[in-house]
């Protein structure tokens, strides 16, 4: 299989139904690097079409999320209708792809990378799972520290819930990029690459530190503070589309910005391993 992204599935335990997604695997015999892309709010995995064309080489994955009215960020919930999405992921679309495929076993060669929304579950997967990724690229992501405004749809979509309220803080508090970087494998090299538009809209009814690029640059002053995380944030002409997002995805997968100095430790791989 090679050009375009087709269709796929597999049965998830985590899920217990079907997970279904587009796959771009390239006709030579590898080993490949691994490309994970997450959708955003609403959106479906087929809503990456306008980078397709710009697509890196080796296996590319984008898996579709329809629950929670495709607002689930890419977390575990517990809310009615949700699913265990990140653990769906982890334990089983990347064990599939790793026993089906010829691909780079080298975590180096592998990113998680995602927009809005999506761009928030690629900081929670990159940052929470580091011993699978070894880049991040967050275009215009969705992290709010330390609670998302009224309004927003992690509060109301129930990714950040329990089988008795839609929303509740500590669960966030729990998936939030903080916890993750509180926990970070010492030394364990990851580069963090985060964009934004310079137009980016504000977030109705919220204070201008609620906004996507104030977060942005939030998540990169804290995760530049932790050993082994290389943070970046660039800016580019644009608000809350692709007319920012498809150069920063460009960008972001050409860049040698946050390339680590020297390989991870097998002490912090081993750690992130059993975190």
């Amino acid at each position: 299989m090679s050009g375009a992204p087709r269709w796929a599935a597999l049965p998830s335990a985590a899920l217990g139904e079907e997970l279904r997604f587009l796959l771009r695997v390239p006709a030579d015999p590898g080993p490949h690097p691994l490309t994970v892309l997450l959708h955003g709010r609403g959106d479906t995995a087929e809503s990456w079409a306008p980078v397709f064309d710009d697509l890196p080489p080796g296996v590319v994955v984008i898996p579709d999320a329809p629950w929670l009215g495709r607002a689930g960020y890419w977390v575990d919930s517990a809310a009615p209708g949700g699913r265990a999405i990140e653990s769906a992921i982890v334990g089983d679309l990347l064990p599939a792809l790793e026993d089906g495929l010829p691909l780079d076993r080298d975590r180096a060669a592998r990113t998680v990378a995602g927009y809005s929304m999506g761009g928030a579950g690629a900081v929670r997967l990159g940052l929470a799972h580091p011993a699978h990724f070894g880049t991040v690229a967050a275009l215009s992501p969705a992290v709010y520290d330390p609670d998302p405004p009224e309004g927003s749809s992690a509060r109301d979509s129930g990714a950040f819930g329990t089988a008795a309220v839609r929303y509740d803080p500590e669960v966030y508090q729990r998936r939030g990029y903080r916890a993750s970087l509180a926990r970070h494998p010492a030394g364990l090299p990851v580069r963090l690459l985060v964009a934004v538009g310079d137009a980016e809209p504000p977030h109705p009814g919220a204070t201008a530190g609620a906004a996507v690029a104030a977060q942005a640059a939030a998540l990169v002053h804290h995760a530049s503070r932790v050993p082994g995380i290389h943070a970046t944030l660039r800016t580019f002409p644009g608000g809350h589309g692709w007319e920012t997002w498809r150069p920063a995805f460009r960008w972001a997968l050409t860049t040698d910005e946050g390339t680590p100095p020297a390989a991870c430790t097998d002490a912090g791989l081993s750690a992130a391993r059993d975190s």
